[in-house]
């Protein structure tokens, strides 16, 4: 063996729980020994206890007095008088200088307890890392002061979960992981990742659009519902007029108004274009004035027609000319509702159910005839794909209430959220592109955007991404490309506790990321979630993370959450996390065969996140 320094014995073994007495020299910071320097012992260090050739290593848990007099009457203390007593408990065996996780064997009474060397401790901590030539420097640990390196490798085509309160560091773990990924390129890792990698990070604060944050070379989407001043999002018209995609943007319920949605879209996008053609618009707004004057049973119907052509700019009261120059006839367009008659009347005329069919058609073929005017077709020309929606579902919901097929203040709801939300989808989202251009990195920021857009569009950009990558994986028989999602502040997209959006809708979007967590790594789709309240996020997703950074938390909701869903914390962990200083944190995970506490270094402020504190002396100091 080795030489080696004892500082006390085996005196119980109760199942895992072993405690060692200490002998008097073993209460020391640090000791010297033939030229070798060891730490001492102290609660969440390592010590080994030599069985044979073997080295079974432990970690300390509790340490305590206890009196050899037993005379509780006498008051007076003494070294001699107490002894100290160390609980450990088991985690591994060194064996020819190679340690190995896991329980293999049993020290027994009066083994000797003996100090570790720092090449020993190294290896207990970097166990992984050690046996892969691919590795990251994230910190040191806290009780060693060893550097810790973590294997890349097997990190990143795992779900990771990085959590803790304002100012604990939270930011810039999250950056420092992949800050040095990113330096492995043209090193250790193919130039811009082979083009089989692409990590797109949802930034709802604007913390990593910064030069130098992650990546000096990234493409960063800066979207801004205030103006059109902000970048775009790529969304194809094809991807637009998906039912999913549209179900999302305008919070669609499933039972009502996503089937009614999809029958729009079905009767009126052109599926070899993926748009709605002029030539449809006007069939459809002249369905819809022979559905209202055919049925006339409906108030909300004329309406909603003029909804419609308010957003052609069409003005019914305009003279417009027919064949031989002859003024066509929009009166019936100006017709008004007669409560108590239950039909439309005009100045001279009342409608009544058994209207002469050949003279409405006579009247639907000239309106349509004055939608043909060139002035009138060059506004449905240039129409956007939101406005053209609005038109497709205005005439939907009026051929519906012609015919009795829907209650009006179901669909309502939906037609006014068409209405509200266009106006941040159209400055938030391009949809000329003809596929989505996707750097390595790119950065999509949400700081400058309302509430809605911060719920909708993420929830539309991952749900595009998760199912175009697994449309591709599926076709393959192994995982030739990955997708690495990275969502800071994550509640604000996956909190389960909002109460300011329907159940139903809740329900919907917290399905799609819990889908995503709980088969996107079949796929070769990972998420990384960063947020300051666990609590907040589905226990569902947190307890599908597979590696967790744990950060200083004090709330009592949180640390129940975490105590709850990861399970590889031990008990000394898990009772270390509201006291963890800046920067310290607890790395826990499948990746990792037991808890390690680190301190993560600190990054230099040129790479690090835009999320520094106010500097109050600066801003107030005389």
């Amino acid at each position: 063996m080795d030489e080696k320094y004892v500082v006390g014995n085996v005196i119980s073994i109760d199942g895992l729980r072993i405690s060692v007495l200490m002998n008097e020299q073993s209460n020391l910071e640090s000791f010297h020994y033939n030229g070798i320097i060891y730490d001492g012992i102290s609660i969440g260090s390592y010590i080994g206890i030599i069985r044979g050739s073997h080295k079974v290593i432990c970690r300390v848990e509790k340490e305590f007095l206890q009196d050899k007099k037993g005379e509780p009457s006498v008051q007076e203390f003494s070294r001699e008088r107490f002894e100290r007593y160390v609980e450990v408990s088991l985690i591994g065996d060194i064996y020819k200088g190679c340690f190995e996780f896991g329980i293999k064997r049993f020290p027994m009474i009066f083994n000797e307890a003996v100090l570790l060397t720092e090449n020993e401790i190294r290896s207990i901590l970097q166990k992984d890392a050690s046996n892969s030539t691919h590795k990251i420097t994230i910190g040191k640990s806290v009780s060693n002061n060893i550097s810790v390196d973590l294997a890349w490798d097997k990190l990143f085509h795992t779900h990771i979960g990085i959590f803790g309160n304002t100012g604990s560091g939270k930011s810039n773990t999250l950056t420092k992981i992949y800050t040095e990924l990113f330096a492995k390129e043209n090193n250790e890792i193919k130039e811009n990742f082979g083009e089989n990698s692409k990590f797109v990070i949802l930034d709802f604060n604007g913390e990593y659009i910064k030069d130098g944050a992650l990546r000096d070379e990234k493409k960063c989407v800066e979207l801004s519902t205030h103006n059109h001043q902000g970048s775009k999002l790529p969304l194809t018209p094809r991807m637009f007029w998906d039912i999913e995609t549209l179900s999302i943007l305008y919070s669609a319920t499933e039972k009502t108004q996503r089937p009614f949605l999809g029958a729009a879209i079905k009767y009126f996008v052109d599926t070899d274009c993926c748009n709605i053609t002029p030539e449809k618009i006007i069939h459809g707004l002249g369905s819809s004035f022979y559905n209202i004057f055919k049925q006339n049973n409906n108030k909300d119907m004329l309406n909603l027609l003029h909804k419609s052509l308010d957003i052609i700019d069409f003005d019914t009261r305009q003279p417009y000319h027919g064949e031989g120059g002859v003024i066509i006839d929009l009166s019936w367009l100006n017709a008004m509702w007669h409560s108590q008659g239950n039909t439309f009347y005009t100045e001279d005329r009342v409608f009544i159910n058994s209207e002469d069919i050949e003279e409405i058609n006579q009247k639907r073929d000239a309106f349509e005839y004055a939608l043909k005017q060139p002035s009138v077709i060059d506004k449905i020309q240039r129409l956007t794909l939101t406005e053209k929606l609005r038109i497709a579902v205005h005439s939907q919901l009026i051929y519906y209430l012609a015919y009795g097929r829907v209650n009006f203040e179901h669909i309502n709801p939906l037609i006014q959220r068409i209405e509200s939300r266009s106006e941040f989808i159209e400055k938030t989202i391009d949809f000329s592109s003809s596929e989505n251009d996707w750097d390595l990195v790119n950065v999509i920021s949400f700081r400058r955007c309302n509430s809605e857009a911060k719920k909708m569009i993420p929830l539309l950009v991952t749900k595009q991404l998760y199912d175009e990558h697994k449309k591709k994986a599926a076709d393959e028989t192994e995982i030739t490309k990955t997708v690495h999602l990275i969502i800071d502040e994550a509640h604000n997209i996956l909190s389960s506790q909002s109460i300011r959006e329907e159940e139903s809708w809740k329900d919907y979007r917290l399905e799609v990321f819990e889908e995503i967590i709980k088969e996107g790594r079949k796929f070769g789709f990972y998420i990384t979630l960063a947020s300051q309240r666990p609590y907040d996020i589905s226990p569902t997703i947190v307890s599908q993370l597979h590696n967790y950074f744990i950060h200083r938390l004090v709330n009592e909701q949180d640390l129940r959450m975490i105590a709850n869903t990861v399970n590889t914390l031990d008990t000394v962990s898990r009772n270390q996390i509201p006291t963890l200083a800046p920067g310290q944190c607890i790395i826990t995970g499948t990746s990792f065969e037991m808890p390690l506490l680190i301190q993560v270094d600190k990054l230099s402020k040129k790479q690090s996140p835009a999320s520094e504190n106010a500097d109050l002396i600066k801003l107030w100091a005389k």
